[in-house]
C-alpha cells in the first residue's frame, strides 16, 4: 500500500515514520522545507500550560506521547549524534488563583508542590518536559531519509475538481491513502475544514546566551512563559493572535514581548534579544485535533488541529490515526 502524507511538520514526520515501520510505501510532501512551519517556530513545552483549562483529551494525548519521545531521543542520538534536548525541566506556574489548578492536580493524582523560585511563588509540577524543536526537526529529517521514506519538499499539493491530489504542474499524486497533516494550511486542501482549522499567530523572542541566570525550570506567568535552551539562550513567548496568515513583525511587538519577559525575570534587562519570529499554529475547537477519515473521500484521512501542542501530542495522535486505517 502506498501512503502519501501531506504536510512535513512534526506530525507529518512521525506519521510517516510509523506507517513506514508497519511496512507501507510512504511518501511525505511538504510545500516548503521539512519542519519549516509551526514546528520550527515552537518553544517546545511538552505540557499544557494550564492543564485544568483544557479538555482531558489534550492532557491524555500529551501524557501518552512521553514514552515515544524518550525512545526517539535515544534513537536519533545513537544514529546521527543529534541531541534533540528532550529532558525533564519541570514547570512553575505563577497565576492569581492557584486553587483550580491544585484541585485538578489532586484529581489526576499528579505530584506537585509549592515553590519559590527567583522571587516567584507558585505551583511546581515536576513531571514536565521540554524539547528543542529545531534539533528535533534536524533529527527527524535524517531519520525519515534513513528509513527510506520518499521526501518531496517544495511541493504545493492541492485538490482538483475530481477530488484528486495534484502538484503545481497538475500532475496527479498517485497513492492508496492520503493523510493530511498540513497544520494551519489544511483548510486550503479541503475547504470543508474552513472555520474548523485556522491559523493562530504566535510570536516569540530569543535572548542571548543567559547561562549565568540558570533558569532551571519553565516559568509560566500572566499568559507568558520563559524557558532556557541547553546552550544557555532563553526563549520567551508567546502571543495568541487570530489574524489569519498575517506575517508582520513590528518593533512594538518585540518590545511588548521583552517587557513581559523582564516582568518575570528582571535580570533580562541586561541581555540582548537575538531573534524575533512567529509561527502559525493550527487552531481548533478546544485545542482538540481532528483525527478522522474524510466522509466523501474515503482514501483521505486527517490528523490536524493540534493548536499549541503539535509536538507534544504528535505521537499519540499518530497512533490514533494508524488505528483508523
Amino acid at each position: 500500500m502506498k501512503i502519501n502524507v501531506i504536510g512535513g511538520g512534526v506530525v507529518g514526520c512521525i506519521q510517516a515514520i510509523e506507517f513506514k515501520r508497519l511496512g507501507f510505501d510512504v511518501a511525505i510532501y511538504e510545500k516548503n522545507n521539512i519542519g519549516s512551519g509551526s514546528t520550527h517556530s515552537a518553544a517546545g513545552i511538552m505540557y499544557p500550560l494550564l492543564p485544568h483549562l483544557y479538555d482531558v483529551e489534550v492532557y491524555d494525548f500529551i501524557h501518552d506521547s512521553k514514552t515515544y519521545y524518550s525512545i526517539l531521543n535515544k534513537t536519533i542520538f545513537e544514529l546521527f549524534d543529534i541531541d534533540i534536548e528532550y529532558f525533564k525541566s519541570g514547570m512553575l506556574v505563577n497565576i492569581e488563583d492557584l486553587k483550580p489548578l491544585e484541585e485538578w492536580l489532586i484529581k489526576k493524582k499528579i505530584e506537585y508542590n509549592f515553590k519559590d523560585y527567583n522571587g516567584l511563588t507558585g505551583i511546581f509540577i515536576d513531571d514536565v518536559y521540554q524539547i528543542n524543536p529545531k534539533k528535533l526537526i534536524s533529527g527527524l529529517f535524517k531519520y525519515i531519509k534513513y528509513l527510506g521514506i520518499h521526501i518531496y519538499e517544495n511541493h504545493h499539493i492541492k485538490l482538483n475538481t475530481k477530488k484528486q491530489f495534484t502538484d503545481d504542474l497538475n500532475n496527479v499524486i498517485n497513492g492508496d491513502k492520503f493523510v493530511l497533516t498540513a497544520g494551519a494550511w489544511t483548510s486550503e486542501l479541503n475547504n470543508q475544514l474552513s472555520g474548523k482549522i485556522y491559523p493562530i499567530k504566535g510570536q516569540l523572542i530569543e535572548f542571548e546566551n543567559t547561562s549565568g541566570l540558570h533558569l532551571q525550570h519553565i516559568i509560566y506567568k500572566n499568559n507568558f512563559y520563559l524557558l532556557q535552551r541547553q546552550n544557555g539562550s532563553l526563549i520567551a513567548g508567546s502571543t495568541l493572535e487570530n489574524v489569519g496568515f498575517n506575517e508582520d513583525l513590528s518593533n512594538d511587538d518585540l518590545m511588548m514581548l521583552r517587557e513581559k519577559a523582564e516582568n518575570i525575570m528582571p535580570e533580562l534587562k541586561r541581555h540582548k534579544v537575538l531573534n524575533h519570529w512567529y509561527g502559525f499554529r493550527p487552531g481548533s475547537k478546544d485545542n482538540i485535533p481532528i483525527i478522522q477519515q474524510d466522509s466523501d473521500n474515503l482514501n483521505t484521512f486527517y490528523n490536524v488541529g493540534h493548536f499549541r501542542y503539535g509536538i507534544s501530542m504528535a505521537p499519540a495522535t499518530t497512533k490514533k490515526l494508524v488505528n483508523l486505517l
